[in-house]
């Protein structure tokens, strides 16, 4: 059983809380931009969202951009995923599943809601989408994947070899992959250096790591049935394109749109991606299921 403490968050925003649930023996900190069940400044009624971030992400570091511009027109809640106790050398798909419907039936007790996961946090949100669809009432996925295929896992062995001797391109290399060519090109190496200062690299990270060689929801997909909206990043060297485009093909309700951006989409778009995500969540069946939605521009 989850249970929650609340407390005043350090995340910008004026009604902004964070708090913790306890779930399989470690707390997963949340932040919880405070009730919004009054019509937005545009008249319409919006379902809370529920935020999931990527590989080695947290709150802060994939949506300090996206969180308060989006709770600017809805209930926006976010969570921190959180290494299970006692470790273990392993992390199974199902511990991350767990933490954010804990997160969920702790903050939004009663509520359907909409998960937006990003990377990682994509495939953590389709799985919750397809096993609790009494939750999730709808679902955006963003550079998401359903079956690690053998690009991915070339990917992930260089990262390991690089983590493995501690080297020092590391933090480049996977700036590299992240990042899509036609933003590279404009940017400079001292504009990239934020970017260079990795987070912690951790044990937890590792094991996220090594989930991501192993996952395969292929059998979820069609099990899916929250009104779901698929974003695909047309430069993402991490999880190309055609990731998003199978879980398009494959989640009965979807409709498809794509960013012009490499896998740090949160980084390179995020206003694009805030109006992407803002609207569908307002209207999510202004296109219907199967539909190619044109690239938004802003």
């Amino acid at each position: 059983m989850a249970t929650s403490t609340v407390r005043e968050a350090s995340v910008e925003g004026p009604h902004h809380v964070e708090g913790v649930v306890d779930v399989d023996g470690v707390s997963v900190r949340y932040v919880d931009s405070g009730p919004r069940d009054e019509a937005a400044e545009d008249g319409t009624a919006r379902p809370p969202i529920v935020l999931v971030h990527g590989t080695g992400g947290s709150i802060e570091r994939d949506y300090g951009f996206l969180l308060p511009l989006l709770a600017s027109r809805q209930r926006v809640v976010a969570l921190d995923f959180a290494r299970p106790e006692p470790p273990s050398d392993r992390l199974t798909l199902g511990h991350l599943e767990r933490q954010v419907v804990a997160a969920c039936e702790a903050v939004l007790p009663g509520r359907s809601v909409t998960l937006v996961g990003y990377s990682l946090g994509a495939v953590v949100a389709t799985a919750v989408a397809a096993h609790r669809p009494d939750l999730a009432d709808r679902l955006v996925t963003v550079a998401g994947w359903a079956r690690t295929d053998t690009q991915q896992k070339l990917r992930n062995g260089v990262w390991r070899r690089l983590r493995t001797e501690n080297s020092a391109a590391l933090p480049s290399y996977m700036a590299f992959c992240a990042l899509g060519g036609p933003f590279l090109a404009q940017a400079t190496l001292e504009q990239l250096a934020p970017l260079l200062q990795h987070g912690t690299l951790d044990e937890f990270l590792d094991l996220q790591m090594a989930l991501n060689e192993s996952i395969d929801i292929t059998d979820l997909l069609g099990r899916v049935r929250a009104t779901t909206l698929v974003i695909g990043c047309a430069h993402d060297q991490m999880v190309p394109v055609r990731h998003s485009k199978a879980l398009f093909g494959a989640i009965p309700d979807a409709r498809y749109t794509e960013i012009s951006s490499g896998h740090a989409v949160v980084f390179e778009r995020p206003a694009q991606l805030v109006q992407i995500i803002d609207r569908f969540n307002a209207d999510p069946d202004r296109h219907p299921a199967g539909s190619l939605i044109p690239e938004a521009r802003v």
